[in-house]
């Protein structure tokens, strides 16, 4: 059976932790800005779409940051925004003290990108200046690496598909940073050799471009980072729902990547703005078994104890070898969400009482 890897459990453990900020941050006034723009009614599809995406993003944003004790602010702009109010308001927001973090939704309209150099990279909390941030990646790269990194222990195979994009070149990075060598994988490239992979990352928002001919019983976790509206009121992933129940562990959308987002936003701007001590949220791994453990046509695993082979075919066989490999007799069985939230010790280091102009910025899936 494929375990959830819960995005959700993730921000819930991140509001638990760093709710009592709170006190500290609510009186100070500090604020943090969130930027996102609007379709026209002439614009096509895909973009009205991306845009859907972002207002959704957006929002999530706020209601984060409020949680917190900061003052948010959601400016919308409109379709025919001028380069200049945009370039005024970002350097409005860049020069005010109070603001200490910038969040440019993406995608803004393309004229607009030059002038995204007017952001205070002192407040690009989202790396969206890439090498002027003081983070190495955005949001929701590292999120993505922090839900990959404990099921990558001992170095297995990464495919990160969408690797030249925003979000792919961050994931790319952060595991290259962290002494992995993934497999990269972008438009023309043949998606069959995820297959060869232990873990897969997918950040194309290209919905349901990863089939059951992709996904394999042998991979361990796959992070689905895809968020595309729908019509009907839905959201799908680059995973099609039929290859869902087919890996060890998934990502679910929505639900996912997202809600790990807003809880690497919160911890980012905690750190930042009041406790450079402050405790991060972590994801413990489901269970899983090894890519060797399994054979073209069947499966086998190995433990401690005995070596068994199995003859069915490879989805099923699985899913019977992963119950094998649980807890050990008479101990509870392993939850069927993989993110757990760890003890908050029960004395914090206290919050700073000078807060020095730093700050935010980034784009949303």
């Amino acid at each position: 059976m494929t375990e959830l890897v819960s995005g959700r459990d993730v921000l819930r453990q991140a509001r638990e932790l760093y709710a009592h900020y709170r006190p500290a941050v609510e009186p100070t006034g500090m604020k943090v800005a969130v930027i996102r723009f609007t379709p026209a009614d002439t614009d096509p599809p895909d973009w009205r779409v991306r845009l859907e995406a972002s207002r959704i993003s957006a929002e999530q944003k706020i209601k984060s940051f409020e949680h917190l004790g900061f003052q948010a602010d959601h400016v919308v702009l409109p379709p025919d925004v001028g380069r200049g109010d945009f370039a005024r308001t970002l350097q409005g927001y860049s020069a005010d003290p109070a603001t200490r973090a910038i969040i440019v939704q993406f995608p803004p309209p393309p004229e607009l990108l030059p002038y995204m150099d007017r952001l205070d990279p002192a407040k690009d909390i989202d790396a969206l200046l890439k090498g002027e941030s003081p983070y190495p990646a955005c949001a929701t790269a590292e999120g993505i690496y922090r839900v990959a990194e404990p099921f990558a222990t001992d170095r297995p195979t990464i495919a990160v598909v969408g690797s030249k994009g925003f979000v792919g070149q961050g994931v790319v990075n952060m595991l290259r940073t962290n002494g992995h060598d993934p497999m990269t994988l972008d438009y023309g490239d043949r998606l069959d050799r995820v297959r060869d992979a232990d873990i897969v990352i997918s950040v194309t928002g290209n919905p349901g471009i990863l089939t059951p001919d992709h996904i394999q019983p042998h991979h361990r976790v796959v992070i689905d980072s895809g968020f595309v509206p729908q019509a009907d009121g839905s959201v799908r992933g680059d995973v099609r729902a039929e290859a869902y129940n087919i890996p060890q562990n998934i990502t679910p959308v929505p639900g996912g990547i997202g809600p790990v987002e807003m809880a690497t936003l919160m911890e980012r701007v905690v750190r930042q703005e009041v406790d450079p001590n402050v405790v991060s949220w972590k994801v413990t791994p489901g269970p899983y078994l090894d890519r060797a453990q399994f054979t073209a046509d069947g499966a086998t695993v190995t433990t401690t104890a005995t070596a068994t082979t199995a003859t069915a075919p490879s989805i099923a066989a699985a899913a019977r070898l992963r119950g094998t490999t649980g807890p050990a007799a008479g101990a509870p069985p392993a939850p069927t969400q993989s993110a757990t939230a760890p003890r908050v010790p029960g004395q914090q280091a206290a919050p700073r009482p000078q807060l020095p102009p730093q700050g935010g910025g980034g784009p949303s899936r």
